[in-house]
């Protein structure tokens, strides 16, 4: 394991703003009726696990939301009306790209997973710190790695793979008092962090999506995860990867506290299952998951390499594990039965022991004894696909397909999910505007998942600006033009409900407030 990382930056941080926080937060005509029908029923009789009153049918539908309309809302912090959102719902905006941080560094670009690592009360206030990702892949610079040329920030790899240097990595915020007040950089030298998982310890997984066998001039492969701690003051970020949990184009990470298992997702397009990881330290802690662990992938019970890519809405699978020996092999190109695909080593291993074939599996999360995850991948042959989010019962290892979509205004490419602390399911849209459409896509959303498996809009993205409008701002370093199209990213509910944190790709964070409570989240 390498050395660790301290940061007395933050330490500082902590100590010398503890004495002044306060309390924190406080479809076509044929759909219609199914949308009237469905938004004026009431919630008392709809609040559920997320799909546990799936209706059979081909595919879902978009449906009235409970929450109402939406509208463009102005930036509590800049006055610019980056999203829309139903009646009742503000917004601060924080952590935009340039933007010089707490630590003195400028905020990286491409926002993208996020989760919550920590909550304590300080006196009468509540503190919640975020770890947030930055899906950067190369540069031929070595000052855009993450931290450059300050030892405080830990940095996996600083070395050239060909010509780049890797300057993905991570950066920590600060919410506190209904408010942000901090941001510092981690965690660099990754290459394409995309998302991840919060553990139950206070940390983040930080997930490079890559395939690749390339070693970089320093000896080091990228397509591992990476721990981050909540306060790598106090903390140290240890360098090395968690090589068991595999080498392959990572996703999400999601564990299930009420055994110490954790599920992966792999973005590699009909060459990706779900991963289970077994650690050999059940305990957790800090650092447990470097003890090594067992990885396994998931197989339709009785069919080698089921094709799952497209399912009908509650379809349902029985499943088991299959085992993966070396978490840690090169990727191939495989001729699966789906055509010849470039495949990561572990999915090589499973594919031999008979695992099922998804599209491109991207956001996970457990809860309630179910793991939830989505396959991203579009197309029209043999049939139109934009989208599915599946649930796996962990107690019967059943697998349904719990949103199916076929039309990009139902639900476009579903990304990263979480599940607010009421139960509702929201979906992050990184899709496009290609077939299959009913409707011209003017802007990516978050949806929400209606226990029937419909869907219903949350909130747009609306981010359209000039340079000048953002330097008027005070936003000079700020992606400029229109981006109402780019990806949704990293949404987490604070634990107590009332703060949805989300990022947009382009470069903010955004911390949502109002009456939640209105419709399934």
């Amino acid at each position: 394991m390498s050395d660790p990382v301290h940061n007395p930056f933050r330490r500082g941080l902590l100590l010398g703003i503890g004495a002044a926080v306060a309390a924190a937060f406080g479809a076509p005509i044929a759909a219609l009726a199914a949308r009237s029908a469905e938004a004026s029923s009431t919630l008392r009789a709809t609040r559920s696990v997320p799909g546990a009153q799936c209706t059979p049918a081909d595919a879902s539908l978009l449906v009235d939301s409970p929450y109402g309309p939406t509208a463009p809302v102005n930036d509590l912090s800049t006055g610019l009306p980056l999203i829309e959102l139903p009646a009742g719902f503000t917004y601060k905006s924080y952590g935009w790209r340039g933007d010089v941080m707490s630590d003195g560094l400028v905020t990286p670009a491409a926002h993208d997973g996020m989760g919550v690592v920590r909550t304590r009360r300080i006196g009468r206030s509540t503190e919640i710190v975020l770890v947030r990702n930055h899906e950067q892949s190369t540069s031929t610079n070595a000052n855009n790695i993450i931290g450059a040329g300050r030892d405080t920030v830990a940095k996996y790899d600083t070395g050239l793979t060909g010509t780049g240097y890797q300057i993905g990595g991570n950066t920590n915020l600060v919410w506190r008092d209904g408010n942000w007040v901090a941001s510092y950089a981690t965690f660099g030298g990754l290459n394409r962090p995309c998302a991840g998982g919060a553990t139950t310890w206070g940390s983040w997984l930080s997930n490079e999506e890559i395939r690749s066998n390339n070693v970089s001039s320093t000896g080091k492969k990228h397509g591992y995860i990476f721990e981050i701690p909540a306060d790598t003051s106090l903390n140290a970020a240890s360098t090395a990867p968690i090589v068991d949990m595999g080498r392959f184009a990572h996703e999400a990470s999601a564990i299930d506290p009420a055994t110490g298992y954790w599920y992966l997702t792999e973005d590699q397009g009909s060459a990706n299952t779900l991963y289970r990881f077994l650690p050999n330290n059940l305990s957790g802690g800090l650092n447990s998951l470097h003890a090594g662990g067992r990885l396994q992938g998931l197989k339709v019970r009785g069919v080698m390499n089921a094709d799952l890519r497209f399912p009908a809405l509650c379809q349902t699978f029985d499943c088991e594990w299959v085992d993966i020996a070396n978490p840690d092999a090169d990727g191939a190109t495989l001729a699966s039965v789906v055509g010849n695909v470039s495949a990561s080593g572990p999915y090589l291993q499973a594919y031999a022991n008979g695992a099922a074939i998804f599209g491109a599996n991207e956001g996970c999360w457990v809860a309630n004894n179910v793991v939830f995850f989505t396959d991203k991948a579009t197309g029209t042959t043999p049939v139109a696909r934009a989208g599915v989010i599946w649930a796996l019962d962990l107690g019967t290892l059943v697998l349904k397909a719990i949103f199916v979509s076929r039309d990009r205004v139902v639900g476009n490419s579903p990304d990263n999910i979480c599940i607010s602390p009421r139960g509702g399911l929201l979906f992050n849209e990184d899709g496009g505007n290609s077939s299959p459409t009913s409707a011209t896509i003017e802007s990516q959303h978050l949806k929400v998942l209606s226990p029937t498996g419909n869907s219903y809009i949350f909130a747009k993205h609306n981010y359209n600006f000039t340079a000048a409008q953002l330097a008027g701002a005070g936003k000079p370093n700020a992606t400029s033009g229109n981006q109402r199209n780019t990806e949704w990213a990293g949404s987490v509910f604070s634990p107590d409900g009332r703060v949805l944190f989300v990022n947009l790709y382009c470069g903010v964070t955004l911390a949502i407030t109002g009456p939640f409570e209105n419709g399934h989240l």
